[in-house]
């Protein structure tokens, strides 16, 4: 038993000099020890800490609108040729879209743009009978009644119209956005103020906040004919009215209840 015992001390022994080799001296274990308490209590109590106040937390949002006149209107146009020979009617696309292009361009306060060009085969029991190209114009103005008027005199080029888009200029509706955020902020702030009053706080401090603009589609009027509709009888100028948008702000964020 006596040498048992021996044996076992020379075991524990051998262990700690194997330990105190692989940390290097007592003096520096304890270190470690104390570094590994000192390292990871501050972060088990920031967590806490950071578990207690989300308690105290409120999320909300709050939105704003703006009804506004429609000031800008963009037509697209379209020339269209079919033929059996691709070469022709692609020859004859370029014709008409450089005539419908000539009269664009005369009009003062028109913005001028070519858009895709596409060439496709037309089908009859899956073989191809005949090609047709077509080749987009955009005209865009402030000035409804001008445009309708171009409009008119395009179309008696054999120029038929796709779509009439109405929205606001930009300047207009970055001058508007600009206001709608502020007002959007203060709503932020009256909604903050209600709900710490309503939960008998005395005051509130801002934890996050965002701010977006939700969706708004631009009003489009007159939807793409379809092919038939384009080779038709020459069409007579479009009436319409601009009408209004609407455009919307909102702001969300978290508070803290103090």
């Amino acid at each position: 038993m006596f040498r048992t015992m021996i044996l076992r001390s020379k075991t524990m022994q051998s262990n700690t000099r194997t330990f105190e080799r692989s940390v290097g001296s007592p003096w520096r274990c304890r270190f470690l020890v104390l570094w590994a308490a000192f390292t990871f209590l501050p972060t088990l109590s920031a967590f806490g800490h950071s578990e207690a106040d989300t308690r105290n937390r409120v999320s909300f949002q709050v939105e704003v609108m703006r009804e506004v006149a429609n000031d800008w209107v963009t037509a697209r146009l379209a020339v269209v040729s079919e033929g059996k020979d691709p070469a022709v009617v692609a020859a004859a696309v370029n014709r008409q879209m450089a005539s419908a292009l000539g009269i664009a361009n005369k009009s003062k306060g028109v913005e001028v743009g070519s858009g895709a060009y596409t060439t496709q085969p037309v089908y009859d029991a899956g073989r191809i009978i005949r090609w047709r190209a077509r080749q987009e114009i955009r005209i865009e103005s402030e000035n409804v009644d001008r445009l309708s008027k171009l409009i008119g005199k395009l179309q008696e080029s054999l120029v038929v119209l796709s779509s009439i888009t109405f929205s606001v200029q930009r300047k207009t509706r970055t001058d508007l956005e600009e206001a709608l955020i502020e007002e959007a902020l203060e709503a932020f702030r009256a909604r903050a103020v209600l709900i710490a009053k309503g939960m008998d706080r005395q005051d509130w401090s801002l934890v996050s906040i965002s701010v977006g603009q939700s969706g708004s589609q631009p009003r489009m009027v007159h939807s793409r004919m379809d092919t038939e509709q384009m080779f038709a009888s020459k069409a007579s100028p479009p009436a319409f009215e601009a009408g209004t948008s609407e455009i919307r702000f909102h702001v969300k964020g978290s508070i803290e209840l103090d």
